[in-house]
């Protein structure tokens, strides 16, 4: 691929399955994280690789994220690649009982993020084109009660990721959505300890679509809503 490759939230359960992806193809890989022991963990597991950046971000904060592309296009010029994975969960009661403070929350940390996120992007990769991908989630289709406002934020995300594809067709950038199910990370696992795991979709397999939806295979792809299950 050889390409310049930014991973919001590249730290995580499922951002370290997509650094690593995006390595096996000879990818640069910029990873913007915002717990540090999680960016050494990183580090060490990809010691020998030479082409990982890691950038302490706050994605919530519109100047942090400005800083984070402007360092990528001067050290590369152009940026390839967004895989915006950076997102959280909040499940709740019925709409009655949803705090505004956990509404916002989840508006801010799924959606505003990734509108921060794919503006940047949207205008670095205006010259050259580029690939966009954010994740969103089954549940902003299916829409079950009692997470509102996890769903309206991702049901957003699907919503702004289709917009820009539209927007992105005369620059040759194209935008896709992954929609996952329940993630196998750690983070989840100790979530739902009484779960069936091997229902669960693997991060490895995400990472394969993203990186897929990234290549110059999938080039007449865009305004997608790939959904990746699991065994669900």
């Amino acid at each position: 691929m050889n390409k310049t490759v930014l991973i919001t939230g590249g730290s995580g359960g499922l951002g370290t399955a997509v650094t690593s992806a995006f390595f096996d193809t000879g990818a640069a890989v910029y990873v913007s994280y915002i717990v540090d022991q999680e960016a050494a963990d990183l580090k060490i597991a990809n010691e020998n690789h030479q082409n990982l950046h890691c950038i302490k971000t706050d994605l919530t904060d519109e100047t942090s994220v400005k800083n984070l592309f402007k360092e990528i296009s001067g050290t590369q010029g152009q940026l390839d690649v967004l895989a915006n994975l950076i997102g959280g969960f909040w499940m709740g009661g019925d709409i009655s009982e949803t705090p505004l403070e956990n509404w916002n929350h989840m508006i801010k940390l799924n959606l505003t993020t990734a509108f921060l996120c794919v503006r940047e992007a949207f205008a670095a990769m205006k010259a050259a084109g580029g690939n966009i991908i954010t994740v969103s989630a089954k549940a902003a289709q299916e829409l079950p009660a009692g997470m509102a406002a996890y769903t309206t934020s991702k049901a957003a995300v699907l919503a702004l990721t289709e917009t820009v594809a539209k927007e992105g067709a005369p620059f040759n950038i194209r935008a896709n959505a992954i929609l996952p199910g329940i993630i196998d990370t750690e983070t989840n696992r100790r979530a739902m300890p009484d779960a069936d795991f091997s229902k669960w979709v693997a991060p490895a397999d995400i990472a394969k679509t993203i990186v897929s939806l990234s290549s110059d295979a999938a080039g007449a792809v865009s305004g997608t809503a790939v959904k990746v299950y699991g065994n669900v």
